[in-house]
């Protein structure tokens, strides 16, 4: 006899149990971090799931651990969150479901689908503000009844309702029978727990390469495992039993229409939207670009070069001897290049970690606010010519205030192909801040004509390269599909905790590869390997109309892109040689650092690629120029 025959067995009692794991799932922007930061109270962990750039925060909680699993709307494989999502609730002992009370119809889906699977689970019925606020009233009691769990009303910006969630995680259960399981006999015989089986009705892949792999089926074949097509049909009436679930609940009152929904409409009409969006976006690189990026990364750089490194060359000197044996341990040390212990240092104390800290306090408003979906929905016209949905807005922005974290912030881009479009974009059209602020003011002294000039020629290069790489690149880009939460105030406190997760995780993922960098650098500029790299690319400025000293300002762009443009400075260039000196700089290969960062987000091919297209556009490009303003 055929079918997937599950343990039955009742969930297992949690109370009192020790080593717990509890899964947070939910839709996005259903505030699920803010009840995450609420229940933990501590310090979290950010990882990344294998074959993902997807990440989930865990803590310690109650003796086990507490999950933070990425926003989706069901438990399958067809997307990275959803891929992740999956793993976390299969592992988890337990599911506090978090549901948007403004918004049954929609959240009761995935809580269905969690009791089709038999997950232990509690519901949290979060924004009860918002519902109230809105004349609005649900039966708890009666959907608690409807649904067969726990159900606890939440309002987790304020806290409220959180110690009754937290005392009732141990009453997570899930009903002993759903209306699924009258199609587990269309299965093959199969050893699969109950959430295998009802996933395998749905079509997830990864359980199907599962049960098609040998000693899965009780007769122990498996390689030709043929399964049902039942997603649709069951998508159906699990739709059905959710509207029927939310009759039950009766949800009364009709809701009245507020100053944020006034305010939405001004956002989301493409005639007040784009002005405000634009204005937004001004805001965002004032305050990363501009007042971080700038103002307080020179001071912190200022500060530390003032009393941080005389102090460590100090101490390295009276340790380490700079002459004999231990010679070039000194140099890779405190050498002016990219010394470990100096530049190294000022780097990612002066310059990169504040810009850590803005980025995700920026976003952390944008998320908790409801505006970055909104920014995304308004900016996707314009990101879709190259590509692009509106969610690659946010790294291009970051970008101009630092490439190395910009490249980190395209994990929210919607799939890998995204992500490696935003990625060579960013290395090699979107001038860092620190580099933005030298070219700006040498062509200030050049007049408007030639600023035009170079801008003109930057955004041509940007958008031809966004088109071919779209053309190129295999598969296609996902459209822009994203929700639209209320408008609300953002909790503080929920964004500081974020921020600090997250820079972290972020200094965990970036200190050792920046270590690792500049003691590469530094061992090729103490062997002579930089003066040689030098001399080995006057050929190259020769094509460029520009004098052989420009080979050295090429080099130090491979260290950092701001020592490139400050090299320029020091060059006696025409009006004509500073535009294709500044085009070429900007256009040329990103930092080290950058490029490290960009290695370990996509892959070494992936890098090496975007490395040499940049060296090919940069002095093809500036090649070009040159001709046309008569250097050639």
């Amino acid at each position: 006899m055929g079918g997937c025959h599950p343990d039955r067995s009742d969930p297992a009692d949690l109370a009192g149990e020790s080593g717990v794991t509890v899964a947070l799932l939910g839709p996005p922007n259903v505030g699920k971090s803010a009840l995450f930061n609420r229940l933990v109270d501590g310090t979290a962990e950010v990882s990344n799931y294998p074959g993902t750039t997807v990440q989930a925060d865990a803590a310690p909680f109650e003796g086990g651990r507490l999950i933070d699993a990425p926003g989706t709307y069901g438990i399958s494989s067809f997307s990275e969150e959803e891929r992740v999502a999956r793993e976390v609730v299969l592992d988890a002992d337990a599911v506090v479901n978090v549901v948007d009370a403004t918004r049954l119809e929609r959240d009761l889906f995935l809580t269905h689908q969690l009791l089709d699977m038999g997950i232990p689970t509690v519901v949290a019925l979060n924004r009860m503000d918002e519902l109230r606020g809105d004349d609005r009233e649900i039966d708890v009691d009666a959907l608690a009844a409807e649904l067969g769990v726990p159900v606890v009303p939440t309002v987790a910006i304020d806290g409220e309702g959180v110690e009754e969630l937290r005392a009732r995680i141990d009453d997570a259960t899930a009903p002993a029978h759903t209306p699924i399981e009258q199609w587990f006999e269309d299965l093959p015989e199969l050893s699969a727990s109950r959430a295998e089986c009802v996933l395998l009705l749905e079509g997830d892949e990864p359980t199907l390469d599962r049960v098609r792999s040998p000693g899965v089926r009780a007769d122990g074949g498996g390689a030709d495992v043929d399964l049902p097509s039942l997603r649709d049909t069951i998508y159906r009436d699990r739709r059905r039993r959710v509207d029927e679930t939310v009759e039950q609940a009766r949800v009364v009152g009709e809701r009245s229409r507020t100053t944020a929904d006034r305010l939405d409409d001004l956002l989301l009409s493409p005639r007040t939207g784009t002005p405000l969006a634009l204005l937004g976006i001004g805001l965002v690189y004032l305050l990363i670009g501009d007042l971080v990026a700038q103002r307080l990364v020179d001071f912190l750089e200022a500060v530390i070069a003032a009393h941080y490194t005389p102090w460590i060359v100090s101490v390295v000197d009276a340790m380490v001897p700079a002459q004999g044996v231990l010679e070039p341990v000194h140099f890779v040390l405190v050498n002016d290049t990219l010394g470990l212990l100096t530049v190294t240092v000022r780097y990612l104390v002066g310059v990169l970690l504040p810009l850590v800290i803005a980025f995700y306090l920026v976003i952390g408003v944008l998320e908790d606010s409801g505006l970055l979906p909104r920014l995304a929905v308004l900016t996707d016209r314009g990101m879709s010519r190259v590509g692009l949905n509106g969610r690659a807005v946010i790294p291009m922005i970051v970008g101009l205030g630092c490439v190395t974290m910009a490249v980190i912030s395209t994990r929210i881009a919607g799939s890998k192909r995204e992500r490696l479009i935003a990625t060579a974009l960013l290395g090699l059209a979107v001038p860092c801040s620190a580099q933005l602020g030298i070219i700006l003011g040498l062509l200030a002294a050049l007049g408007p004509v030639w600023w035009l000039a170079y801008l003109s020629v930057i955004l041509l290069v940007f958008g031809v390269v966004g088109v071919v790489l779209d053309r190129t690149l295999p598969g296609e880009s996902q459209g822009l599909v994203t929700e639209l939460p209320r408008l609300r105030q953002p909790d503080p406190a929920s964004v500081l905790r974020k921020t600090r997760t997250r820079t972290r995780g972020f200094l965990a993922e970036a200190v050792p590869l920046f270590a690792a960098t500049a003691v590469l650098v530094s061992g090729l500029d103490y062997v002579g390997g930089l003066a040689r790299i030098v001399g080995g690319l006057r050929p190259l400025t020769a094509l460029l109309g520009l004098p052989a000293d420009f080979g050295r300002v090429v080099v130090l762009g491979l260290v950092r892109r701001d020592f490139a443009a400050a090299g320029l400075t020091d060059l006696a260039l025409s009006p004509a040689e500073t535009l294709v000196g500044l085009v070429v700089i900007t256009l040329f290969v990103p930092c080290v650092l950058s490029m490290g960062m960009i290695v370990t987000e996509r892959d070494l091919r992936s890098g090496l690629l975007m490395w040499v297209g940049s060296w090919v556009i940069a002095f093809g490009v500036g090649g070009l120029l040159a001709a046309v303003v008569g250097l050639l």
